[in-house]
């Protein structure tokens, strides 16, 4: 059986960030309620080779009242792990990556809206693998 400790990651890229501050908001409450909505892409290079793409985007297209700045991260991984798509060891291959990327992806959230002169927004920690269904038929 393939275990997660042969899994490597080769390879991380910054493929995009966004920020764009909502001058017209009005802080009205100190809470204020933020529907983030995540992607992920997984491609085949080879039987033991992975590509996922991870992005969080953040707008007032997908929340239901406005929110004061659309963000968008998008990062890419490649990993290595040996026969990645063998039913053993798929599940291991894209949760545990994806729960590699996640770290990446929050600080770099909480980075570019930092820099934005508001306070950071700071995902929760949290399972991000439980928020996809891997697909049987991977790209």
């Amino acid at each position: 059986m393939t275990g997660a400790s042969e899994m490597k990651l080769l390879n991380y890229k910054v493929l995009k960030t966004m920020f764009e501050l909502n001058e017209d908001f009005e802080f009205k409450s100190k809470k204020i309620d933020i529907q983030p909505s995540f992607n992920r892409d997984i491609v085949n290079i080879d039987d033991n080779h992975y590509k996922i793409t991870l992005s969080i985007k953040i707008s007032n297209d997908v929340n239901k009242a406005p929110i004061p700045f659309d963000a968008e991260v998008i990062i890419s991984s490649v990993f290595e792990l040996r026969n990645w798509e063998s039913e053993a060891a798929n599940s291991i291959a894209i949760n545990n990556a994806t729960a590699i990327m996640f770290p990446y992806l929050r600080t770099l959230l909480a980075t570019i809206t930092m820099n934005g002169n508001i306070p950071p927004y700071m995902l929760p920690v949290m399972n991000i693998s439980s928020l996809f269904e891997i697909s049987k038929s991977v790209q």
